[in-house]
C-alpha cells in the first residue's frame, strides 16, 4: 500500500534540495547582476579618465603649434627684414645681414622648424596653417593611440543592458522561490502542482540569464 507520509516526506526532501539549489542560483544570479554594475561603473570611470587625459594631451598638443607660431612668425618677419638688408646698396647693411645670417638666423630657423619651413604648413594665402600641425602633433602622441572615451562608454552601455536584462531572470528565480517555499505548506496533492509551477518558473529564470549571458558574451566578441 502507498504510505502517504513516507511520499510526503520524499517530497519535502526534494524541496528542500531544490530551495537550496534556487536559493543558490539566485545568490549567484545577485552577484553577477552587482559584477556587471560594478564593472559598467568602472568602464565609466576609466572613459572619463581617458577623456581627461586626452584632453590634456590635446592642450598640450595645441600650446606646443601656437608657441612654434610664435617662433615661425618672428623667423619669417626677422628673414623678410634680413632680404631687404641683404638687398640694400649700402655696404654696412649687407655686411650686418651676412653677419646676421650667420650668427642669428640659425637659431631662429632652428626654432621655428617645421612650422615656419616647411611648405606643407603654408596655406594657399602664404599664412601659416596652426590647424595642420596640430594635427599632426595629435598623430605624433604615442599616448592617444590608447585613449578611447568613447569605447569605454558604449562598453559600459553594453554591461547596463545586460544588467537589466539580467534583473529579469534573477526576478524570476526568486520567484520560483517563492513557490517551493509555498509548497512545503500545502497538502500533497496540491505541494506536487505548486512544486512543479515553482520548478517551471525557475526554469524559464534559468534559462534566461543563460541566454541573456550567452547573447552578451558574444556581442562583446568574447569578453564576459
Amino acid at each position: 500500500m502507498d504510505n502517504p507520509q513516507g511520499k510526503s516526506d520524499r517530497l519535502a526532501i526534494w524541496i528542500a534540495v531544490l530551495t537550496a539549489l534556487v536559493s543558490l542560483t539566485t545568490a549567484l544570479a545577485a552577484w553577477r547582476t552587482a559584477a556587471l554594475g560594478s564593472t559598467a561603473g568602472d568602464l565609466i570611470y576609466q572613459g572619463m579618465l581617458n577623456a581627461v587625459k586626452k584632453q590634456a594631451v590635446a592642450n598640450e598638443d595645441w600650446r606646443q603649434a601656437y608657441q612654434e607660431a610664435g617662433y615661425a612668425r618672428d623667423y619669417l618677419v626677422f628673414l623678410n627684414g634680413l632680404l631687404i638688408r641683404e638687398n640694400s646698396t649700402d655696404p654696412a647693411t649687407q655686411e650686418q645681414a651676412a653677419q646676421l645670417r650667420t650668427y642669428l638666423l640659425p637659431g631662429m630657423k632652428s626654432l621655428a622648424t617645421p612650422l615656419g619651413t616647411d611648405p606643407v604648413y603654408f596655406t594657399t594665402g602664404g599664412l601659416l596653417n596652426v590647424q595642420k600641425r596640430f594635427n599632426d602633433l595629435e598623430k605624433q602622441s604615442s599616448d592617444l593611440s590608447s585613449l578611447d572615451p568613447q569605447a569605454s562608454f558604449s562598453q559600459s552601455d553594453n554591461y547596463y543592458a545586460e544588467q537589466r536584462w539580467l534583473v529579469v531572470g534573477t526576478i524570476l528565480i526568486a520567484v520560483s522561490l517563492f513557490w517551493l517555499g509555498l509548497s512545503q505548506l500545502s497538502h500533497l496533492r496540491p505541494r506536487v502542482l505548486i512544486l512543479v509551477l515553482g520548478i517551471i518558473v525557475y526554469g524559464v529564470g534559468l534559462v534566461w540569464c543563460l541566454g541573456v549571458e550567452v547573447i552578451f558574451f558574444f556581442l562583446r566578441g568574447g569578453v564576459l
